[in-house]
C-alpha cells in the first residue's frame, strides 16, 4: 500500500493512499468551530489536530500515479472564516516573486478555488508561495483570467508559511465578507455545499532551473524555426518533472480551471 503525507501538530503522519482515482468528485464535511484560530503556519491548534483531512492530492494528467511530491490539506469554519491548511512535502519549495498578484501560478504554490453556488462563474481563486505572496483573483469564468480578474482582492484575508525540513505549511483565513464578488452575503449555514477546488504546483529543480527555462523562453522569441524546435524539446524535458496535483483531478486539458471537477465541501455543524 502506499502512502501520502499528513500533517498533525505541524509534524508528518502517514495514511493510506487509494490505488485508483475515482470518476466521482470527492465530498469533504468541514468542521465547523467555536475556539480562535491564529494564522502562523504552525497548525497547533486543537481544531486542526481534530480537523478531517480531505484526502490524498492525485496527479491531473495521471490521477492513479501518486505523486512525488504528496499534499494533504483540511478546512475550518466559523462565523467569519473559511480556514484552509495544506502540507507540502518536498525540501526544495521556492519561490521568486513578491509583490501581490504576481504569477505566481509560473512558480510553486498551493491554492484554494471557491464556487459558491457551484454555477462555474465568478469564483474566487487564491494562491499562496512558499514565499507567502499571495494572488487573489475573482474569475468570471473558465479562462476568464487576466488583469480585470486580478483586480479582486481578498479584503481581510490572512495567510503565513512554515518551513521546515521535509515541506512547508500554509494556513488561510479567508474572511466570509470578502466574497461578496463570488455571492457571499455572509457564513453558509450548517449543511449547506459549496464547490472547491484544492490544488498545488510543485516544481522542482528550484531558482537554477527556472532561471534556465525563463533564458529558454526568451531566446525562443526571436529564434529561427530549427532552433525554436530545440528549444521546445529542451524546454519539455526541464518541466517533465513538474507536478500538478488536486484534491480532485481535474481534466487535464482544463488545468486547474475545470468547475465542473471542483470536489464538494459540506459545512457541517460544530461539534459538542
Amino acid at each position: 500500500m502506499r502512502a501520502a503525507v499528513c500533517f498533525a501538530l505541524g509534524l508528518w503522519t502517514v495514511v493510506p493512499l487509494a490505488a485508483r482515482a475515482q470518476d466521482a468528485v470527492p465530498t469533504h464535511h468541514a468542521r465547523r468551530i467555536g475556539e480562535a484560530i491564529r494564522i502562523d503556519g504552525r497548525l497547533d491548534e486543537p481544531a486542526w489536530t481534530l480537523a478531517p483531512r480531505v484526502g490524498a492530492f492525485r496527479l491531473i494528467t495521471a490521477p492513479d500515479t501518486p505523486p512525488a511530491f504528496p499534499t494533504e490539506a483540511a478546512l475550518l469554519w466559523d462565523d467569519t472564516h473559511l480556514y484552509v491548511a495544506f502540507a507540502s512535502s518536498g525540501r526544495e519549495a521556492w519561490g521568486r516573486y513578491t509583490e501581490r498578484d504576481a504569477r505566481l501560478w509560473e512558480e510553486e504554490v498551493v491554492e484554494v478555488f471557491l464556487d459558491p453556488d457551484g454555477d462555474g462563474r465568478q469564483y474566487a481563486e487564491i494562491e499562496v508561495s512558499p514565499l507567502n505572496v499571495v494572488v487573489d483573483l475573482l474569475i468570471a469564468a473558465p479562462r476568464a483570467g487576466g488583469p480585470e480578474a486580478r483586480r479582486w482582492d481578498a479584503a481581510g484575508l490572512q495567510t503565513a508559511v512554515a518551513r521546515h525540513a521535509e515541506g512547508w505549511v500554509t494556513e488561510m483565513a479567508i474572511p466570509w465578507a470578502s466574497l461578496a464578488g463570488a455571492g457571499v452575503s455572509g457564513p453558509p449555514s450548517a449543511g449547506d455545499t459549496w464547490r472547491v477546488g484544492l490544488y498545488r504546483i510543485t516544481r522542482p529543480g528550484g531558482v537554477d532551473k527556472a532561471a534556465r527555462i525563463d533564458a529558454l523562453v526568451d531566446e525562443r522569441r526571436t529564434a529561427s524555426e530549427d532552433r525554436k524546435a530545440a528549444i521546445e524539446a529542451t524546454l519539455q524535458q526541464l518541466r517533465a518533472d513538474d507536478e500538478y496535483a488536486a484534491w480532485s483531478p481535474t481534466q487535464p486539458d482544463r488545468g486547474f480551471h475545470d468547475p465542473e471537477r471542483f470536489g464538494r465541501v459540506v459545512f457541517a455543524p460544530r461539534v459538542r
